[in-house]
């Protein structure tokens, strides 16, 4: 919640027009699942994006793949940050790299590193995503999850001992990406810099890790961080809002402002021709 006063009673106080949405997707706008691949938006946010990204700039910023992003979404106008931050794709527009390319070879290496230490683990589920590689263990067996991460990162110790790849922990999820300094908030900061955006109030809601340096990132632009699930308070968010169900509930009440703003604003137009 909002200190003081409401989230939709602080967003009431900022014109639609100069909104900026970005959008994590697994746990915000998506219900966290078992498997990655039974992620699912329902046809209430799916029509949500749509309807703001007519007039809003929608921005969803991931961990997931861009081909995979775009295709669970499906939303004509919204924008992507996907890999962690890795790379960005506007509405027509070419991809932009914000982190190195890694050749596919090096993150197969990865990949069979990393499933050769989840052998014999119940549950253990290795995702390679082709530019970084995810190993999952929400269908492990607590008991057998420490044993996992110790071979996981037994498995990586040759790239960790020459510092060519980073670690990204998420809820239940230890992901091998490049190294650099790149992440989801250095994109958000950088997409923040486009024409399209500057003038523009951020806001960004995310439930995991990765976003909490986002957070930092729209803080900066004097935007809004709403953190969702988990703990209040801890991470120095301006709001809360309990789980996707929540957000959903926001993205249509936000959708409507959006309409009625819009309504107003061509009713007025339409008075001054008269």
């Amino acid at each position: 919640m909002m200190r003081g006063r409401s989230l939709r009673a602080r967003l009431a106080t900022i014109p639609p027009t100069r909104l900026v949405l970005f959008l994590d997707f697994d746990g915000t706008v998506a219900p966290i699942v078992s498997r990655p691949k039974q992620a699912r938006l329902t046809a209430a946010v799916k029509k949500a994006l749509r309807r703001l990204a007519r007039s809003v700039p929608v921005v969803i910023v991931s961990g997931r793949a861009l081909g995979d992003l775009r295709r669970r979404v499906s939303a004509p106008g919204v924008h992507y940050i996907a890999h962690h931050g890795l790379l960005y794709q506007g509405p027509r527009t070419a991809v932009r790299w914000f982190g190195p390319r890694t050749p596919g070879r090096l993150v197969a290496r990865w990949a069979r590193a990393l499933r050769s230490s989840a052998e014999g683990i119940s549950g253990a589920l290795v995702e390679d995503k082709g530019l970084t590689v995810a190993v999952h263990d929400r269908l492990v067996r607590p008991m057998q999850r420490p044993l996992l991460r110790r071979r996981a990162l037994r498995a990586l110790a040759p790239w960790l001992k020459g510092k060519t790849i980073a670690l990204v922990r998420g809820k239940r999820v230890l992901e091998v990406r490049a190294a650099g300094p790149w992440g989801k908030g250095a994109a958000v900061a950088a997409v923040l810099q486009e024409t399209w955006a500057k003038g523009r109030v951020p806001l960004y809601l995310g439930d995991d890790r990765t976003d909490f340096e986002a957070f930092r990132a729209v803080k900066k632009k004097r935007g809004l961080a709403i953190r969702v699930g988990g703990g209040r308070g801890l991470v120095g968010e301006d709001a809360w809002v309990p789980g996707p169900r929540a957000v959903e509930c926001l993205l249509r009440w936000l959708a409507k402002r959006v309409e009625a703003g819009e309504r107003r604003s061509r009713e007025a137009q339409s008075s001054e021709k008269q």
